[in-house]
């Protein structure tokens, strides 16, 4: 019986084990397989949605939008799954209509509705569940194992096979293999080891990134200063943590006012990043015009783009349209949603913004919206702070505080649901730009594809939830949280033993014993801390993704896992391993993440679907 062994239990490894068995019916139809599952964390929820962790962790996504089953609207070679998203599924359970959960999870199911942000142990849950169901609908014939275990190595077999060596020196032989491995921890590198050893040599704390569950944070001192890079959801994990976590408790007052009050145990954050301010609330407004389901612009100078063999360039051919159509899907909803603050009819707005080249926008949008607050401004999404003087600290402060309390006021207000338009537009770029990766240079695709546009999908569609700003607006109003700006730059000062830290608007720095990378590793395979991964890469079995321009002298590692087309993993010397495969978002696939928005023809499914195939196809002959 031919055997496939998936490394790595998390999403994307019962994603993928998913479509294995959804295709085998089709592939190989008179065939019995065996496919093992090798995690040393439960199967399913893998490492970051595993059960046992603090009910504060929750999911950056609403419930409604995030599901593991592939539906009829994936344009995929093997057959749609559709299924119950998390918000659907954690419905039916509390009705009981599906099996229940774990008693301690009763409560997290009873409160996740559509519009919820679950705790991310219940999206362990239904991870759980998934595995589950996909399991009991094999094929005949088809068998799923799952091995609690490290995978520290792979080699071949004498019988030519592929040998899974685990940490408790047990092993498995298979067929194919396929690496699912997700985030990985990586050592500190550049200004990160540079920290690291500031710390070790005059005895301070140093946090390097990764995930912020997993870090002892027992380290952190009550009532110390506790320097913080970075603003994105580890830092709201981070957050949470060291206030609630450590019996703090938010009031809120009879005017709405939330408050919090203090359990004398947290540290104080000094929190800084290079924009200064969180990402835009998570849009959750409903859109009155409906659902963006279509670009206005991209797809057809897309299809013109493609037609020839030229390069294209990134500023020249891309970024006018990007801004162009997320400009069009902004106006389209404010002017259904909230008319009162337009000048003009919507068909002559239309018109003229067809027409308009993208420097002449901005004067367009003078005429149409009387009001800058309710103009589409791309300058101020990306840098907020970028006409904010130098202040002290504390009167910095004041002014944070007040670009938080016009955020929240923005993502409670029904008349800017044309934020959610441009998240619902930057979504269905998400899918069309990789499209273009092949048809740009190396440089291009590293420092405007993966960078300068990332960035600002990210702005708009990675932001915390409204409830989480709030939190942070009453620890910034408790000074539990001291906003240090943007361009936060950490001095080491070896006179003092202590991390110094600036920026941008500030005007004086602060000094800490202790310093945070609040985020998650860069992918790389150089520096995984990984034992798997890491002998791959030693022996030359596996490799990074390097981008290279032979004419510029170019020459980028981007830290990815070097495969083809079809995920199989590709040596140093180039060659292509026909039993050895890598899926998920650190690998040169890039893409696919873990979870889809029902109803769209998400990455993740094709990908995955992809990768599901060509396994299957590429087994030994029956013999």
């Amino acid at each position: 019986m031919p055997r496939i062994a998936v490394l790595g239990a998390g999403p994307v490894g019962v994603g993928v084990v998913e479509r294995l068995l959804a295709n085998a019916g089709l592939l190989t139809p008179d065939r019995a397989i065996e496919i093992v599952l090798v995690d040393p964390h439960p199967a399913g929820p893998g490492r970051i949605w595993r059960d046992g962790q603090s009910p504060l962790m929750r999911m950056n996504s609403l419930a409604k939008d995030v599901t593991l089953f592939p539906g009829e609207s994936v344009r995929c070679a093997g057959p749609a799954r559709p299924g119950p998203s998390l918000a659907e599924w954690a419905a039916a359970t509390a009705a009981g209509t599906l099996p229940p959960v774990d008693p301690r999870l009763a409560d997290d199911v009873r409160e996740t509705g559509p519009a919820s942000f679950a705790t991310r142990r219940l999206q362990g849950a239904y991870l759980s569940w998934f595995l589950g169901e996909v399991i009991r609908q094999a094929p005949p014939g088809t068998r799923v194992t799952v091995h609690e275990g490290r995978a520290v190595a792979l080699t071949r077999a004498p019988d030519g096979t592929e040998r899974v060596h685990l940490a408790d020196g047990s092993r498995i032989d298979a067929h194919a293999v396929v690496l699912a491995l997700g985030h990985l921890d990586a050592r500190p590198q550049g200004e990160q080891a540079e920290a690291a050893g500031f710390a070790e040599r005059h005895g301070l704390v140093y946090l390097p990134p990764g995930f912020v569950a997993d870090a002892d944070l027992s380290v952190l001192p009550a009532g110390a200063d506790v320097l913080v890079r970075g603003m994105g959801l580890a830092f709201f994990d981070l957050m949470a943590l060291v206030t609630e976590g450590r019996g703090g408790r938010y009031v809120r007052e009879v005017g709405g006012e939330l408050r919090y009050v203090r359990s004398g145990r947290e540290p104080r954050l000094l929190v800084g990043s290079r924009r200064g301010m969180p990402y835009r609330c998570k849009p959750s407004h409903r859109l009155v015009h409906g659902p963006v389901r279509d670009l206005r612009y991209f797809p057809q100078a897309l299809g013109q783009s493609l037609a020839g063999d030229a390069m294209l360039d990134f500023h020249r051919d891309i970024w006018p349209l990007i801004l162009k159509d997320l400009s069009y899907a902004y106006y389209r909803e404010l002017f259904a949603a909230a008319p009162q603050h337009t000048a003009m009819p919507w068909q002559d707005f239309e018109r003229l913004h067809a027409a308009a080249a993208v420097d002449e926008l901005d004067a367009l949008a003078e005429k149409a919206v009387p009001q800058p607050a309710h103009r589409w401004n791309v300058d101020d999404l990306r840098a907020p702070l970028r006409h904010t003087e130098p202040h002290t600290v504390d009167d910095f402060r004041v002014r944070f505080v007040t670009l938080l309390q016009q955020e929240l006021q923005r993502s409670a207000d029904p008349a800017r649901s044309a934020d959610s338009a441009v998240y619902g537009a930057q979504l269905l770029f998400f899918e069309h730009l990789p499209r273009l990766r092949p048809r740009l240079a190396p440089r291009a695709q590293v420092e405007e594809l993966d960078g300068a546009w990332f960035a600002l999908f990210n702005l708009v569609a990675s932001g915390p939830p409204a409830f989480r700003m709030e939190e942070l607006l009453a620890l910034c109003r408790a000074g539990v949280v001291q906003p240090l700006g943007s361009g936060m730059r950490v001095r080491l000062d070896e006179s003092t033993g202590r991390y110094w830290a600036g920026g941008a608007n500030i005007c004086e720095e602060r000094p800490a014993a202790v310093l945070i990378d609040a985020r998650l590793p860069e992918p790389t395979v150089a520096g995984t801390v990984d034992e798997l991964l890491g002998a791959l890469h030693s022996s030359g079995a596996a490799s990074e993704e390097c981008l290279t321009d032979p004419a510029t002298g170019y020459r980028r590692p981007t830290g990815r896992i070097a495969v083809d087309e079809r995920g199989r993993l590709v040596a140093a010397d180039g060659t292509v391993h026909l039993a050895r495969y890598a899926l998920g978002w650190n690998t040169s696939l890039r893409g696919a993440r873990a979870f889809a928005i029902p109803g769209t023809d998400a990455v993740t499914f094709r990908h995955g679907d992809q990768v599901a195939r060509a396994v299957l196809t590429g087994l030994p002959p029956v013999a």
